[in-house]
């Protein structure tokens, strides 16, 4: 009992002793030191406090994104597969690609090979295979056979590339005008001398001044025909197995094309007028339906509907 006595009289002296505040001048000493240790430490390590969520962080978008491509728009034309690169490693620019076959092409002198196995850049160094019309883009390359044109991005102007691996732009209206026109969605001719496609016209650049229409364009000399105009907007211009008729899709604000479309078709040589309300209304009568990539095969008129 008295061996308990003592040994709780210790532990209670020691605990109390252990627990007591420290005085205040210890504590306020204590936090200088460690403020100036801390501080020091900081500085020589290049550390800055910033309030969170305002630290410059060495992982960047650019550093994520560096080696990746985006890939779309793929097209076949003369027995060759083709599709659009999104390059961000080299300013976010897309190059027109094509399948490199080694049986067919390791000996064309004109093939430019874009480092990565299976293919071959198509499109000039430094060019920007983009359009800008609706501003969502898209519908930037149109072909047939060995002709290919592409929408370029700093002019908008429709180019034509050359076997060669050069391109030069078509002789259009807007030659002295800067960027007023921008073009989509083409389709060619069966002899390859017309351009069926969408044409956005920036005149008058305020957005509910800014005119859609679909034209033909002659590669040869740039003549212009407006063949539908008057709605707000208009898509997927697609011409007929006999070259005669072009069938289009068109809507007006505010239905998106996921909402409301209409397709409909002109006589290209023989209609009496270019505005849309004449011409015939294939699909979308009720208002409520859309209507989408048309496309003409073996003489008769497809369509998706939903």
């Amino acid at each position: 009992m008295q061996r308990a006595a003592v040994f709780t009289s210790l532990l209670t002296t020691t605990l109390s002793t252990a627990f007591r505040p420290i005085p205040t001048q210890i504590v306020s000493s204590y936090r200088r030191v460690h403020h100036n240790i801390t501080t020091a430490s900081s500085t020589s390590l290049g550390m800055i406090d910033k309030p969170f969520g305002a630290w410059e962080s060495p992982i960047t978008s650019k550093a994520i994104t560096a080696g990746s491509v985006k890939l779309g728009g793929v097209h076949h034309s003369n027995g060759r597969v083709y599709w659009l690169e999104g390059r961000p490693q080299e300013g976010g620019r897309n190059v027109l690609c094509q399948y490199h076959s080694p049986a067919v092409d390791d000996d064309d002198p004109n093939s430019k090979s874009s480092g990565r196995n299976g293919s071959i850049d198509v499109t000039p160094e430094g060019s920007n295979v983009r359009t800008r019309v609706h501003e969502y883009g898209g519908g930037a390359v149109v072909m047939r056979g060995k002709d290919i044109y592409y929408s370029e991005y700093t002019t908008q102007r429709l180019c034509k590339l050359s076997e060669d691996g050069s391109s030069k732009p078509i002789v259009t209206p807007d030659d002295e005008e800067g960027v007023r026109y921008r073009y989509a969605d083409g389709a060619l001719s069966y002899n390859g001398n017309v351009i069926y496609c969408v044409r956005e016209d920036h005149k008058h650049p305020e957005p509910k001044n800014v005119v859609n229409e679909i034209v033909s364009i002659d590669v040869r000399d740039g003549y212009t025909k407006v063949l539908a105009t008057g709605n707000d907007f208009y898509a997927h211009p697609r011409v007929s197995s006999n070259g005669k008729k072009l069938a289009y899709i068109t809507w007006n604000h505010p239905n998106m094309p996921w909402d409301s479309t209409e397709l409909r078709v002109t006589d290209i040589y023989s209609a009496k007028s270019n505005e849309s309300r004449d011409h015939k209304l294939i699909a979308g009568e009720d208002g409520d339906t859309s209507v989408i990539q048309p496309t003409y095969q073996g003489g008769r008129l497809y369509y998706i509907s939903d």
